[in-house]
């Protein structure tokens, strides 16, 4: 069965390609041709991974409709992964890839009538941020996506499932807070962060939602089983609970160091303080070219107790390889160490 995976040299996309190789699919790995000559030293893009798993590499540009046929025939399955990932984007390209570069490919997909099914990669920060009285968030909750990157997202989802009308299968899953070897974004930037400063405030007792990349990748391969997931969406969240003091904590101990952890602060007062410094640092970086040390919407997680039922998931059948967290972030932080993405000074075990 010949299986396409977009955005396949990234983070997730390089992982998806080595589960769907363990599974036996015959995997066409897509992505910008700068993604397919990355050089090693781009922590961002994995194309020897994808080699490596066997994986065929071919050139896709979601905003290229050429491309997209060149690179889409004969699929018989479809993951779609390709997006912009990044709070500082401008709108303008999240639209473009996220949302009219996503019609690109499903319209060819649809036009051409060879696939059999789509998993469209969702986000699970479309339900913006958590209200109490409502309970954990389940595929059902509102939406109210918070910033233009979950804004795409959540456009993206919703015009992938009105292709269910011109015969494509399409499942999308939700995820939370992919961590894992490779990561560089998000959760990387967490991890490498607490590494070289385990610190947080006593009261930052909210829960940071977690799912190892493999399983992840794992969740939707097990989907594409299950006729019963055609239209349907799924959260993808393990079932641990974590909170910052506990991950600081974490960390330190498996690097061998001590966490710091300070007196309790308002945590209002405290995410106000820090979107205003994460202002000036975005402000400092535009000029200077590089990433700010803090950026404005992840700031916007700061303190807040995020809660994700999968239980339509595992109803499914779906089981974890890691269900809880600490197992999987401590690999994790191995990796990075092992590959020297955080420096030997902060590493005192062993």
């Amino acid at each position: 069965m010949s299986t396409l995976v977009t955005g396949a040299c990234g983070f997730i996309g390089s992982h998806l390609v080595e589960v769907l190789a363990e599974a036996g699919h015959e995997v066409v790995a897509t992505d910008l041709p700068s993604a397919l000559d990355a050089p090693q030293e781009d922590r961002t893009r994995w194309p020897e991974v994808c080699s490596a798993a066997g994986a065929k590499l071919v050139p896709l540009d979601l905003t290229d409709r050429d491309s997209i046929e060149a690179a889409v025939s004969g699929a018989e399955l479809v993951f779609h992964v390709a997006a912009v990932f990044d709070y500082l984007a401008p709108v303008e390209l999240l639209r473009a890839v996220n949302v009219e570069g996503s019609r690109n490919l499903f319209n060819v997909l649809a036009a051409r009538g060879e696939c059999r099914r789509v998993v469209n990669w969702g986000a699970g920060g479309v339900y913006g941020p958590p209200v109490a009285a409502e309970g954990p968030f389940t595929e059902e909750s509102p939406k109210r996506p918070s910033n233009p990157y979950l804004v795409s997202k959540w456009d993206q989802e919703v015009l992938a499932h009105t292709f269910r009308e011109r015969g494509l299968e399409v499942t999308s899953v939700r995820t939370t807070s992919p961590y894992g070897p490779r990561a560089v974004y998000g959760s990387g930037q967490l991890l490498v962060g607490l590494a070289e400063r385990p610190v947080a405030f006593r009261n930052l007792t909210g829960n940071i939602p977690f799912v190892h990349v493999r399983d992840l990748c794992r969740a939707a391969v097990h989907l594409v089983g299950h006729a019963s997931a055609d239209g349907e969406a799924y959260n993808v969240t393990d079932d641990g609970r974590i909170d910052a003091v506990q991950l600081a904590r974490l960390v330190a101990d498996e690097l061998g160091t001590k966490a710091k952890i300070l007196p309790a602060l308002p945590i209002g007062v405290l995410r106000k303080t820090l979107s205003g410094v994460s202002k000036v640092s975005m402000a400092v970086a535009r000029r200077s070219g590089k990433r700010p040390l803090l950026e404005y919407d992840q700031v916007q997680y700061f303190g807040r107790d995020f809660i994700y039922s999968n239980s339509k998931l595992k109803q499914t059948g779906f089981e974890f390889e890691m269900p809880q967290p600490e197992e999987g972030l401590r690999s994790t932080l191995r990796w990075y160490v092992d590959n020297g993405w955080i420096d030997s000074k902060y590493v005192r075990r062993g």
